[in-house]
C-alpha cells in the first residue's frame, strides 16, 4: 500500500524532481555519460526518450525534444523549458516521422518497461533516427559485484519493476540492434550502464564483454 502511494506521488512533476534531487550521485552519472559519449553540436537535433519534466534540455546543445507518457511532465516541461520541444507520447508508438533526429536519447526509462516494451521502443528509436546516427541509452543496472546487496535492495525498491543486470539489458536490445559501445560507472547508490545502439545492418556488434569499459 505505501509503495503504491510512493509511485503515484512520483508521478506529480515537484515530487519526481525532488526525487532525482535525492538521486543526484545518480543522476550526475547519467549526465556525465550523456555529454561524454553523445557528440552535441549547435545544429544537431536529439529526441529525449522519457524525458521526464525536461531537465536534461537544459544541458544539450542543439535542438532538443522529449517524449513521455506522463501529460503532467510535459505541461510541466513545456512551461519551464520554452526552448525545447515535448511532446505526450508512449515511446512504443511515436507519433513522428521517419530519420527526423541525429541522435536519441532514453535515461533511466528502460527499467520501468517490460522486455517487450523495451524491444518496441528500440525498434521506435532506431526508425526515427538519421542514417548513421544512434541511440544513445542509459539507465542504471543492478550491480557489476554481486557482493552489493545493498546496492541491489535499493533498486529493487524503485517503483521501476523491471531492473536487469548489464548482461540481461542488453540481451534485449540486441533483439533489434546491435550493441556496438558499452560502458558502466560504478556509483554508491547505482551502477550505470551507456549502451550505443544501431541498426543491425549498420554496424558489428562488440565482440565480448573485453571490450566493457568500467570506471567510477
Amino acid at each position: 500500500m505505501l509503495r503504491r502511494l510512493l509511485d503515484r506521488a512520483l508521478e506529480i512533476p515537484a515530487v519526481y524532481n525532488l526525487n532525482q534531487f535525492v538521486g543526484e550521485v545518480t543522476v550526475r552519472r547519467y549526465r556525465r555519460l550523456l555529454m561524454e559519449e553523445v557528440p552535441f553540436g549547435e545544429d544537431t537535433s536529439v529526441l529525449d526518450i522519457g524525458c521526464g519534466t525536461g531537465t536534461t534540455s537544459s544541458i544539450v546543445t542543439g535542438r532538443y525534444s522529449g517524449v513521455d507518457i506522463n501529460p503532467d511532465y510535459i505541461k510541466f516541461a513545456q512551461r519551464n523549458y520554452p526552448k525545447a520541444t515535448f511532446y505526450h507520447m508512449d515511446a512504443s508508438k511515436l507519433d513522428l516521422p521517419d530519420e527526423g533526429f541525429d541522435f536519441v536519447t532514453t535515461i533511466a526509462t528502460t527499467h520501468h518497461l517490460s522486455d517487450a516494451e523495451l524491444e518496441a521502443m528500440t525498434l521506435e528509436a532506431l526508425r526515427v533516427v538519421k542514417r548513421g546516427g544512434a541511440l544513445h541509452l542509459i539507465d542504471a543496472i543492478l550491480p557489476m559485484s554481486p557482493k552489493d546487496y545493498g546496492k541491489e535492495f535499493f533498486f529493487r525498491m524503485d517503483r521501476g519493476r523491471f531492473q536487469r543486470h548489464l548482461s540481461e539489458l542488453e540481451a534485449v536490445v540486441s533483439r533489434r540492434a546491435n550493441v556496438v559501445r558499452h560502458r558502466v560507472l560504478i556509483g554508491p547508490l547505482h551502477d550505470v550502464a551507456y549502451l550505443r545502439l544501431v541498426p543491425k545492418s549498420d554496424a558489428a556488434p562488440i565482440s565480448s564483454a573485453a571490450d566493457l569499459e568500467v570506471s567510477r
